[in-house]
Order: structure tokens, then C-alpha cells, then sequence
């Protein structure tokens, strides 16, 4: 009867190797998680009206003057002070959206019809409105 090698420490050279079993365990303790930026946190429901009216374009001459040359940077500014990326002003519709955002944030009545319509039809008058609004809020 040949004799069987049950030992897996031996290799074939017959020399002996011990066998190292480790395991390493990794408890998770909190899950990963997106960071968060504290601007995008404001109330569900507005409870106030806008500091300044849409069409109260003389409160801030030379805000309305440079948004009515260079639009785009007038966007780009906007979602820099509210946290966005720099190329927001790139995406369709992005005016839009940021409008949503800063009337949320300020806890200011209305609605996403409401900042379309204003947007659509009102594009200068509106980006205006919403750069006065975020000085009224301090940001």
C-alpha cells in the first residue's frame, strides 16, 4: 500500500514549509458617502417674497449693465456663489435651475413654473433679480 501525503505543509523537494492561514477581517462601520456642501440645504416650502422685484433693474445699475453684455459670466457667477461647478452656465437650461436653487435656499415662494416663466421671458431681468437676492442673503 503506498503511503499518502496528507501533511500540506510538504512540498515536493521534501522540505518542509509551513502552511500560513490569515484572514483579515475589515469591519465597515459608516458607508461611504458624497460630501455634501451646507448651500445646498434650505426649507421645503418659501415663506417670503424676493428682497427686490423682477423688473427693479435700477437697485443695481451696473450689475444690470454687465449682465446685459456678458450674460454668461452673470450665470457663471451665480452658481459659483451657490456651489455649482463653473460650466453650469454651459448646460441648456441652467438658468433655470439655478434660479430653483437660490429661491429655495432663500426660503422664497414659488414655484418651478414660476422660474421658467420668469427665465423664458424675462432671461436679463431675472439673473438680475437673482444676483440682488443672494446679496440680500449675504452670499
Amino acid at each position: 500500500m503506498a503511503e499518502m501525503n496528507t501533511a500540506p505543509e510538504q512540498s515536493m523537494g521534501g522540505q518542509f514549509q509551513p502552511q500560513q492561514l490569515q484572514q483579515n477581517t475589515t469591519v465597515i462601520v459608516n458607508q461611504p458617502s458624497a460630501p455634501t456642501n451646507q448651500l445646498l440645504i434650505g426649507p421645503i416650502h418659501g415663506t417670503r417674497e424676493w428682497s427686490s422685484g423682477l423688473f427693479d433693474v435700477c437697485n443695481g445699475m451696473g450689475n444690470s449693465v454687465f449682465t446685459f453684455f456678458c450674460y454668461c459670466l452673470t450665470i457663471k457667477d451665480l452658481s459659483r456663489r451657490i456651489g455649482e461647478r463653473g460650466l453650469t452656465g454651459c448646460v441648456p437650461s441652467a438658468d433655470i435651475n439655478i434660479r430653483t436653487r437660490i429661491r429655495t435656499l432663500g426660503g422664497i415662494r414659488g414655484s418651478i413654473c414660476d422660474d421658467c416663466i420668469a427665465v423664458t421671458f424675462c432671461k436679463m431681468c431675472a439673473a438680475c433679480q437673482e444676483q440682488r437676492e443672494l446679496c440680500s442673503m449675504g452670499i
